[in-house]
């Protein structure tokens, strides 16, 4: 999408008087931040990487053809002055809506005035920013396997590439579904170590086959045995991943410390153990200090195994990935998504990170068929929207309306005033009804919610329970 102001570069800003208050030095502690805005989303285009605005101090107008600050100009649901953002000497940011026709969104919900705040979700007509207050200067690895532009991916990725050739156990700590494995072979791969990677789930291993299947066993140790080296010899010379280490069997937690410190193991069935050369990175989404207060959990091999922390953000905190991961899980050709769609995806909680996304595209794909667009419609029944992780339940600021569905941008381009709705508890149309609405509205979702005085939400869920194709009946 053309782009008046450089990815990099700072858009102008409208001149201000700067007050006494403004003037006075502002003194901070810790690294220097900045608020900034990336355009995730506009005119039916997903924007990867996403475009980067640094508001000016003072004011700083939005639109789609404003002469200064930042634009929109292909965004036909866009005012021309839609919004101003003003930055204050803290470095606060509020946006003011400049009576625009279809309304300034902060996570969802229309405002006259909010302060933003690190996470929320910033909507301009069919363009949206995930606001980020991050340092001023960021630092970033190439790292390959991880996407990813948000301020804690390219935190991540320097941090591995800094951990990665050094000797010693890492700890990563997420939520189910970050990808840990994704991580811990990344560590792996900047290590430089010549072995193989090894992942096991600690949580599968029988307690009774762990110290088996983890030290290996010699002949004959038990009835039927055959000599097993193990996982820890299988991995020497590369890295050893230990997914859920939380669930390790507590027998065999002070043998799993000994290896750590002896690098030596002691196969079942032995009398002597055998140097191993293994780098360990394990991986848990339990609280470990609260398992170790409850002696679920020794204390001396949380301090071996968490010598270097590596925290991964939920997906939920890093909004501005959400659609490019989408789109790369889509594979190729790759269909746009629609504005109705896309502003779903960045307002859904994602309870269950990446791959809860990665299961969406999966059926998006399968429904959405040949589809040159994919609708909200397909996957209505899959996202609830819900304000970012860190944001308050309503913006910050004076509000204009209730919190309002995923819009349907086909509809002109009109002030999205919410109707008023019938009793939810009356029977749904059948199928014969709704297709009869669809053909009566050409498809337009927003059309029919109007005429039958619900939310589109509902309508949305009407056509998916019923299963049908809202494409049949545009044109």
């Amino acid at each position: 999408m053309p782009q008046d102001v450089p990815k990099s570069g700072r858009p102008g800003g409208v001149a201000v008087d700067a007050t006494t208050e403004e003037r006075a030095p502002v003194i901070r502690r810790g690294p220097a931040q900045v608020f900034r805005l990336r355009l995730v989303y506009s005119s039916d285009d997903i924007l990867s990487p996403p475009a980067l605005f640094t508001p000016s101090r003072g004011a700083t107008p939005v639109g789609r053809d404003v002469q200064s600050g930042i634009r929109v100009p292909r965004d036909g649901r866009a005012s021309r002055l839609h919004a101003t953002l003003h930055s204050d000497a803290l470095g606060r940011l509020r946006v003011v809506d400049e009576k625009s026709r279809n309304g300034t969104h902060v996570n969802g919900q229309r405002v006259d005035e909010a302060l933003l705040e690190d996470g929320d979700v910033l909507s301009i007509g069919d363009s949206h920013f995930v606001v980020r207050a991050e340092p001023e200067r960021q630092p970033d690895a190439p790292v390959p396997s991880l996407l990813g532009d948000a301020p804690s991916m390219r935190a991540l990725r320097a941090a591995i590439h800094r951990v990665g050739p050094a000797a010693v156990t890492v700890l990563l700590l997420a939520e189910s579904g970050c990808g840990k494995e994704v991580v811990a072979r990344a560590v792996h791969d900047a290590s430089g170590r010549r072995g193989p990677f090894v992942a096991v789930n600690c949580s599968a291993i029988p307690e009774g086959l762990a110290e088996s299947q983890l030290f290996g066993h010699l002949a004959n140790a038990f009835s039927g045995a055959v000599a097993r080296p193990g996982l820890f010899r299988a991995a020497d010379g590369g890295t050893l991943f230990l997914d859920e280490v939380g669930d390790l069997p507590q027998a065999v937690q002070p043998k799993l410390l000994r290896v750590l410190q002896d690098r030596m193991v002691l196969p079942v069935g032995a009398t002597a153990p055998v140097a191993c050369d293994v780098r360990i990175v394990a991986a848990t989404n339990r609280d470990l200090t609260a398992d170790i207060a409850a002696h679920r959990f020794r204390g001396d091999l949380f301090a071996r195994l968490s010598e270097f922390p590596l925290g991964i953000a939920p997906l939920r905190a890093r909004r501005e990935d959400i659609l490019p991961l989408l789109e790369h899980a889509l594979g190729a050709p790759r269909p746009r998504i629609s504005a109705p769609l896309a502003e779903a995806l960045l307002l859904h909680p994602w309870p269950f990170n990446v791959r809860e996304l990665l299961a969406l595209a999966a059926q998006l794909r399968i429904r959405g068929g040949e589809a040159d667009v994919l609708d909200l419609e397909l996957v209505a029944d899959r996202l609830s929207p819900s304000p970012p992780a860190g944001a308050a339940a309503a913006p910050r600021g004076t509000s204009s309306g209730p919190p309002a569905p995923p819009p349907d941008r086909r509809a002109p381009a009109e002030d999205e005033e919410e109707r008023g709705e019938t009793d939810e508890r009356e029977p749904p149309p059948d199928r014969e009804q709704l297709e009869a609405l669809l053909r009566a509205h050409r498809g337009v979702v927003a059309d029919i919610a109007r005429a039958v005085r619900r939310s589109r939400k509902q309508i949305y869920r009407w056509i998916s329970h019923h299963g049908l194709d809202v494409q049949r009946f545009r044109g």
